[in-house]
């Protein structure tokens, strides 16, 4: 597998500990919560179905072989190299958590705007040092302001960043919508961002073929 499918799976099993394979070179996720979903275009492709029960222990074993080359079988992979090899047995997918096998059909975005990895950065040191789990998204004079706030507590510290993006029929009222920090497990990267006032989000890797539906939190 190259190194880019490996990554993809190492950033997916952070949204579920498992995994579901289907043959092709798409691969999806969902949160047990339903509330992250994401799917990724790989350059490998899978030659059958297959799960994976534990994404980190398939990953440790995965490296203790050196440039290792993956065979699939049946009822397991083999990865090799030279010297040595490990079979690795499949778990049966019905135990599993199985992602819907459509895209999620996103509706109309009333807000986009430009993710990029320093800004996401940025908001995690804001969110850790405050210890605040809300991403609050509003309308700003001429752009859109991520805060980290505490939405319960008025008076609460706030961090405030502004983003590149715009705000269809941007007003005074417009409702402020809010993302969970902790359900931002994106690989790393910059993203292009809609976002829903029907509670969803769609994140779009600019440079991979890389796309996470998030939920947003109500209100």
């Amino acid at each position: 597998m190259q190194n880019e499918t490996m990554e993809v799976i190492r950033n997916f099993g952070t949204i579920n500990q498992n995994l579901v394979f289907k043959q092709g070179n798409v691969l999806r996720t969902v949160a047990d919560a339903k509330n992250v979903l994401a799917k990724a275009v790989l350059e490998d492709e899978f030659p059958q179905d297959f799960g994976i029960y534990d994404v980190g222990e398939f990953i440790n074993v995965f490296n203790l072989i050196e440039e290792g080359e993956v065979s699939y079988y049946d009822n397991h992979l083999n990865i090799s190299n030279s010297s040595s090899s490990i079979n690795y047995y499949y778990s049966d997918t019905e135990m599993l958590t199985n992602p819907p096998e459509k895209d999620l059909q996103m509706p109309t975005g009333e807000v986009t705007f430009t993710l990029t990895q320093d800004i996401l950065n940025q908001l995690r040191k804001a969110s850790s040092a405050l210890g605040h789990k809300s991403v609050i998204i509003s309308a700003g004079p001429e752009s859109i302001t991520l805060s980290i706030v505490d939405p319960k507590n008025t008076t609460s510290n706030t961090y405030t960043i502004e983003v590149s993006g715009k705000w269809e029929e941007m007003h005074e009222n417009a409702p402020r919508l809010s993302l969970n920090i902790d359900n931002l497990k994106l690989l790393p990267g910059d993203y292009s961002v809609e976002v829903s006032s029907k509670l969803i989000s769609k994140f779009t890797h600019t440079s991979q073929d890389l796309t996470y539906w998030i939920a947003l939190e109500k209100n």
